[in-house]
């Protein structure tokens, strides 16, 4: 008799409690769930969508008119079938991804009651050809509403998930599951369908009044209530819609329905907004970022004076957004005040939420992490994997940090996987000043490739020799050097004791040659340039620096001559200049044949054991050095021409008991 199996929930036992299952290691584990895995090299070849057919284009009986035009009660409407291509045609990108929940709200099911007495069936046109039209699986109430969104904006083609991917056709499921990523982040129209209705005009000026940054002392109870009420719906519930909302980023728009009274009072309100809102019949039209934005500031706010911390906590849990949640208060005056990893934070808010298949999971994580290595949830679903096992897998497969250092060693196995990612993944991120998680979400390991000892990975070594401490540089209105060519001037004639030609020669090469020269901050900027402002806020600020010279791919031996700098955080760093200090460095620019890659860059300082063993001839030969995160560590890098070394980063020690 076959038995149904399915990847099992474990996120809330102990991670020792799963290895005694297992019989073996964390890490042996993890291996044996590396066969599952597949790299994200197929995108989305075409969507499907629906749009809302013409008169000339239906059947005459299937949409009857009343004099006045419009569609009479009870009559259906069509919708028909095209396909685009966003991904290799931005024309493709005119669509409204819809992100809502298949089962009715309260409130939707009270609309549906009301309207029952005249129903309007929206037909959807057979995938086979010579079939007829379908009653569509999608609630009336949603395609209402869509539909009205739909001609406010001018925009006729229109993706929703139950319709548009065949729902008895497994292997297309599997593939818009891992893409699912891509429908919403290349959409031009991404729309949530929330429910809970704005009924009177006190609760729509306090959505207002949040909105506009204006809450009252005397009101902040009563918005505390109608945000617990608004995040309460069933659309913050859901891992899937978590995912559309989050990566359709500051694009999602949040549709709120309020009473018809409260129409003319709500026009007159956002007239006067900045930006103002979007006005739709019916609707209270808002940007989820910015949505967001307030009900996260205002918690955070709220919460240190008030007796309903639950409530609070309860809605940054459902709305919190992200670069005002993961605020780090540690961190010194002009730094960044981000510093951590929100992989966690992403996958703590999937794991909250309610999903129908548990390995959906690990598509949702992948996609929201912007991981290029995925599992195969059907064979994990096969063989019954360990979800916590599996999201481990994905986390180091696709080179996410931990900690790896013995000092360093948070996380344990009486920890659930969520507690050991968040104990454990690196916290000391110094992102540039503007980039903060943006930054933050591309810091991993290039091409990792996971061994029973650790993690390999290639990149750049550099020992950390001479320090240059200086007194703050200050603007001089008669120069015509920028920080970083006076620097490099300084550096070149020995300011600093030595002559350090090559690292000043690359350093003005590169800035002669390079956008960062000409400080053009309307372009994407790039690893060095970050870098390259890092260092520049450094001279101004007058924190130390180091500098590097790399060690090439072969036992001990280094260049001699510098050509890199690292940036410290304060003025207590390198005081002790005795000693071996390295750092390792990564940067891989993102894969043009994958949309919506991202670059992967790594700046840490580390402590290396060199490992010896016997050649042919018994003399010692080089082996992969082992290196121990100790922090991050900004630095701007030159390395041209050089190869790249392969390193071992071991894994945390508790994985191999």
């Amino acid at each position: 008799m076959s038995r149904d199996y399915k990847v099992v929930k474990d996120t809330s036992l102990p991670l020792s409690q799963i290895r005694d299952r297992n019989k073996c290691s964390i890490i042996s584990s993890v291996l044996d769930i590396e066969r599952h895995a597949i790299n994200r090299n197929n995108p989305l070849k075409s969507l499907e969508c629906l749009y809302l057919a013409e008169d000339d284009e239906e059947p005459t009986e299937k949409r009857r008119r009343v004099p006045n035009g419009s569609v009479a009660a009870g009559s259906s409407e069509l919708l028909k079938r095209r396909y685009l291509d966003p991904v290799r045609d931005e024309c493709g990108r005119d669509y409204i991804a819809v992100s809502y929940t298949w089962n009715p709200s309260k409130e939707e099911e009270e609309e549906e009651e009301a309207r029952k007495e005249t129903p309007r069936r929206f037909l959807v046109e057979s995938r086979r050809a010579g079939k007829p039209a379908l009653p569509s699986e999608v609630r009336d109430v949603v395609w209402r509403r869509v539909l009205k969104y739909a001609s406010h904006v001018g925009c006729e083609n229109i993706w929703i998930d139950r319709e548009c991917i065949d729902q008895d056709d497994e292997a297309e499921k599997e593939e818009m599951i891992q893409n699912m990523h891509l429908v919403y982040s290349l959409c031009e129209h991404p729309i949530a369908l929330l429910t809970r209705t704005i009924n009177t005009t006190e609760e729509l000026d306090l959505l207002i009044d949040l909105m506009c940054d204006e809450v009252r002392a005397e009101d902040e109870p009563a918005l505390l209530n109608l945000l617990n009420d608004i995040t309460s719906n069933l659309w913050w519930t859901r891992a899937w819609t978590f995912q559309e909302d989050y990566k359709a980023s500051g694009d999602m728009a949040l549709l709120i329905p309020h009473h018809w009274s409260l129409e003319q009072r709500k026009r007159e309100a956002i007239d006067h907004m900045e930006p103002p809102l979007v006005e739709i019949e019916g609707e209270i039209c808002i940007f989820s970022r910015d949505f967001k934005k307030q009900a996260t500031e205002f918690c955070l706010s709220y919460r240190k004076r008030s007796e309903n911390k639950d409530i609070c906590d309860k809605i940054l849990k459902a709305a919190a957004q992200y670069n005002v949640l993961l605020k780090d208060e540690r961190v010194q005056p002009g730094q960044c005040p981000i510093s951590r990893s929100m992989s966690p934070t992403i996958l703590s808010d999937i794991l909250s939420r309610d999903i129908s298949e548990e390995s959906d999971r690990l598509a949702i994580m992948a996609n929201c992490c912007a991981h290029a290595t995925r599992l195969n949830t059907h064979s994990l679903d096969n063989e019954g994997a360990s979800l916590s096992l599996s999201i481990l897998a994905l986390y180091v497969l696709n080179g996410e940090i931990l900690e790896n250092h013995p000092k360093q060693n948070r996380g344990t196995l009486k920890d659930n996987i969520l507690e050991f990612l968040s104990k454990q993944s690196l916290d000391s991120f110094r992102p540039p000043t503007d980039k903060g998680l943006t930054f933050i979400k591309s810091c991993r390991f290039n091409d990792p490739q996971i061994t029973p000892e650790g993690t390999l990975t290639k990149g750049h070594l550099w020992r950390l020799g001479k320090v240059v401490r200086h007194s703050p540089m200050k603007r001089d209105k008669y120069s015509t050097l920028t920080p970083l060519e006076q620097f490099a001037t300084e550096l070149q004639y020995g300011k600093y004791g030595g002559r350090h030609t090559q690292l000043a020669i690359k350093m003005l090469q590169w800035l002669y040659d390079s956008d960062y020269y000409n400080n053009s901050r309307a372009r994407p900027w790039g690893w060095r340039d970050c870098m390259a402002e890092e260092v520049k806020i450094a001279l101004r600020e007058g924190k130390p620096m180091r500098l590097g010279s790399l060690v090439y791919p072969k036992y001990g031996s280094e260049d001699s001559s510098y050509s890199a700098v690292f940036v410290g955080d304060s003025d207590e760093d390198w005081k002790d200049e005795t000693g071996e200090i390295y750092a390792f460095t990564s940067m891989m620019p993102p894969d043009p044949k994958i949309p919506k890659d991202i670059p992967k860059h790594v700046s840490l300082e580390v402590e290396v054991e060199w490992q010896k063993q016997e050649g042919f001839d018994r003399r010692p030969s080089p082996t992969i050095p082992k290196l121990y995160i100790k922090r991050w560590l900004n630095g701007l890098c030159f390395f041209e021409g050089c190869p790249r070394l392969t390193v071992l980063f071991p894994w945390p020690p508790a994985l191999l008991e």
